[in-house]
């Protein structure tokens, strides 16, 4: 059975609060999906589509050059279906939705946590005693949202509890408590997540045409 996708107010309410944690334009109706002109050094556009539709077919057949994204939110062989010769899958991703709220922990030793607000996005970032960044992350409360964005966690500090004290800090800014809690997670960050209370809500597969430049 394939996958419904995502509701499109949700998927929307993420790819809005998105761009404002990342200083992106916002999210515009395209093709079925939204469309972000993020004008990276990595990227040029990106769609993302709550689920398979024609405009998505539409799109891959009528792009030919690197840098434009094609998101979907269903699994990396649905969005195969839609893709002419030529397109690379990326890795998988994951949307995810918090169930509630996570069980405090007191911070590791030797770690200190710092907090800066910056209009509507808050960012937490964990140093080390030596004075290194050993984890951080980001987080934006919109009306109809509060996204988490850009959780990392350094190799070498990693399964100390770092991650989830990020979580929990970047947390005390959500205003709204009717307000969902999303993210998008990679294969190994879904673990992470699921052990703090959040639930999978749908698989998020990405396509691009490879750029030659970029190779090895």
């Amino acid at each position: 059975m394939r996958n419904r996708g995502l509701d499109p107010h949700l998927l929307h309410a993420w790819l809005y609060a998105r761009s404002i944690a990342r200083g992106l334009p916002l999210p515009v109706p395209d093709h079925g999906g939204f469309r972000v002109d993020t004008h990276s050094k990595t990227e040029i556009v990106r769609w993302v589509f709550p689920k398979m539709g024609p405009g998505l077919e539409e799109l891959a057949q009528s792009i030919a050059a690197p840098g434009h994204l094609l998101k979907l939110c269903g699994a990396a062989d649905e969005l195969q279906t839609a893709l002419p010769t030529g397109w690379a899958l990326h890795a998988p991703a994951y949307v995810m939705r918090a169930r509630g709220a996570p069980t405090a922990r007191p911070l590791a030793g030797g770690y200190r946590i710092e907090t800066e607000h910056t209009g509507m996005v808050m960012a937490a970032r964990i140093f080390s005693d030596a004075g290194e960044m050993a984890a951080s992350g980001y987080a934006t409360q919109t009306q109809d949202a509060f996204i988490y964005d850009r959780i990392v966690t350094e190799p070498q500090h990693r399964r100390k509890g770092l991650g989830h004290a990020i979580m929990a800090t970047l947390r005390t800014a959500r205003q709204n408590p009717a307000s969902p809690e999303l993210l998008v997670a990679t294969t190994e960050g879904r673990a992470l997540y699921s052990t703090l209370g959040w639930e999978t809500i749908s698989p998020y597969s990405t396509a691009s045409i490879p750029d030659p430049a970029s190779g090895p």
